[in-house]
């Protein structure tokens, strides 16, 4: 049996129970009044120091420890949590008059008020076209992450010789996120949550750094906020390189844009992480929608709920390349979801099967489901 840590009224029976035994009868030295009260008062010392060896015996292990001690590992580690990620990306601006000079801080303001800032001046030609320009939100989190069209305005008026038509690039403003995290009593803003940090520094403890393995690869695109996911493909495409593959999981879009892609590749490829004979590639993911039909025999909200958390979380464990079959869905529904009597899953894209494209670096995501 298990050892479980007595509670306040299990130290006050004891201590009752032997302080009758030494002090209470035909010989007692003490009212019985006396001796209740020395034993509320020795079982809250020792109910104290039975908590405190207890939150000192759970700060042993990474995969019990609180937040504080968390923190610790991380430090030993040289693996701090993420902190606190902005959008970033960029958008399309015009010039009415040739070689306009957009200038880095210029603040830019969408229709829900959110703002952003040019990273450089920037230099805007003439033309239809207009010049891509680099821009980060002011505030961290995904309210920042906007969708590819999205619509912007000079906060403080246009600047002479610039149109007022903004809009973000095909690729969208993405790898804002930000968690309250409560440290000592604060309030810090990371960017992963505790249980993402934990899982991060187990990694790295049952996989120490050799020199670029696989895990080194992952655990240095996974300090980024903007990063889940490191895929790393060993001789790929070609003998002797490494295609590293970034996923995000933390909005709606998994995919990364050029601007997160750039900051990544810039730190593994720097020479004093990359392997000097390693030829790297840091690339994102691409979406991969997978339609689904699935059969339950309890067909209610809550269990088509757990079904899709079951399936996002078994989309996690794919990476490009591979072949989604319909039955191994199955298996991985029956042993995640709650609730579930009965779950088949009949088709995936109409087929009993697809397979990810390698070269277009594919992972799945959730498209249409059927229900029946």
């Amino acid at each position: 049996m298990a050892f479980e840590t007595p509670t306040l009224n299990d130290f006050v029976r004891i201590s009752e129970n032997g302080l009758s035994t030494a002090f209470y009868g035909e010989s007692s030295v003490l009212r019985k009044s006396v001796l209740k009260v020395l034993a509320r008062v020795f079982a809250g010392v020792a109910f104290l120091v039975v908590l405190l060896l207890k939150k000192m015996w759970k700060n042993v292990f990474l995969t019990t420890c609180d937040v504080e001690t968390l923190k610790d590992f991380g430090v030993d580690f040289d693996l701090p949590n993420k902190p606190e990620s902005f959008s970033k990306g960029r958008v399309i601006v015009k010039a009415s008059s040739a070689s306009t000079v957009l200038s880095q801080g210029t603040v830019l303001i969408t229709n829900d008020d959110v703002e952003f800032e040019v990273v450089a001046d920037t230099t805007i030609a003439e033309g239809s076209d207009g010049t891509p320009v680099g821009v980060i939100a002011l505030a961290s989190g995904a309210n920042g992450n906007c969708s590819a069209g999205t619509e912007l305005s000079f906060r403080d008026g246009v600047p002479e010789g610039l149109g007022e038509e903004i809009v973000v690039d095909s690729e969208g403003l993405d790898g804002g996120f930000v968690v309250d995290v409560t440290v000592n009593g604060n309030v810090d803003k990371w960017g992963e949550t505790v249980e993402e940090y934990r899982t991060r520094l187990l990694n790295y403890r049952r996989n120490q750094p050799h020199g670029g393995c696989d895990a080194d690869y992952k655990t240095w695109a996974e300090r980024f906020s903007s990063v889940s996911r490191c895929i790393p493909e060993e001789n790929y495409p070609t003998s002797g390189a490494v295609t590293c593959v970034l996923a995000n999981y933390h909005g709606d879009d998994i995919t990364l844009n050029s601007t997160n892609v750039a900051e990544v590749e810039a730190y593994i490829k720097s020479e004093v992480r990359r392997p000097i004979t390693a030829n790297v590639a840091v690339v994102s993911c691409s979406a991969k929608s997978i339609n689904l039909s699935i059969y339950l025999s309890s067909n209610t909200p809550e269990v088509r709920q757990s079904v899709m958390d079951a399936l996002n979380m078994a989309f996690r464990s794919y990476v490009p390349g591979d072949v989604i079959r319909a039955s191994d869905l199955t298996v991985a529904i029956k042993v995640s979801a709650t609730n579930v009597d009965y779950v088949n899953v009949t088709s995936v894209n109409g087929s009993d099967s697809v397979t990810l494209s390698k070269p277009n670096h594919e992972l799945p995501v959730v498209g249409d489901v059927g229900w029946t």
